[in-house]
């Protein structure tokens, strides 16, 4: 009862409009991360453990035995069904949200006039209706390579650097990377984005390496 009051009287004072809370966003993506978290490590466990009944079942010459079982669990442990699952569900996730939140924040702006003014337009126009701030730094090489760099990433703010840190961010990063290569996939534009993590968090950074059409 009381969340909704609360959810009223916002809405009566013009604030919130129905728009969502930022911190449920947060815990879903948590929740995400655990799921597929959980998924990837039970797919991995299943695996090897497939692999290793199968090698000891079968009898192979001793001299080639050993070498030729390690290969088989290894290429298991390390097959695209068992890593990188959720980095990539993660990244057609944000690729998909990206596409829509693209069209609607372009929709009253005027024809951008190359590659260089759409950039521009992700840093300071989407970053800042998304993210709430413009990116803090942009650089290109002027061959179809932008780096942008955020001093205070929104999506880092509560993220820290453990022993499993680095890994869980990478994962984490995957949204926005889906996210920005889908707005720049609606405004025409096919590319590459990945993400790197500052040792001083929620500082990061996006290259964006556009590819031929």
């Amino acid at each position: 009862m009381g969340a909704t009051t609360e959810w009223e009287s916002t809405n009566a004072m013009g604030k919130g409009g129905g728009q969502c809370a930022e911190a449920c966003f947060d815990l879903l993506l948590i929740e995400i991360l655990n799921l597929y978290g959980s998924k990837r490590q039970q797919t991995t466990a299943t695996a090897t453990s497939g692999s290793k009944d199968d090698a000891e079942k079968e009898t192979e010459p001793v001299a080639s035995g050993g070498s030729a079982k390690r290969e088989r669990i290894n290429s298991t442990i390390g097959h695209p069904s068992t890593q990188g699952a959720m980095g990539d569900t993660l990244e057609t996730m944000g690729f998909q949200v990206g596409c829509q939140l693209g069209e609607r924040h372009s929709m009253t702006r005027a024809m951008f006039d190359d590659t260089l003014d759409i950039v521009k337009f992700l840093c300071k126009d989407f970053w800042t209706e998304v993210f709430k701030k413009q990116v803090d730094n942009l650089k290109t090489n002027h061959r179809g390579v932008f780096v942008l760099y955020d001093s205070k990433f929104r999506l880092l703010r509560l993220a820290s650097m453990d022993k499993n840190g680095t890994k869980s961010t990478a994962d984490l990063l995957r949204f926005p990377c889906g996210l920005i290569r889908g707005a720049l996939f609606t405004l025409g534009i096919k590319s590459a984005v990945s993400a790197d993590v500052s040792s001083s968090l929620p500082a990061c950074s996006f290259t964006i390496k556009i590819q031929a059409k």
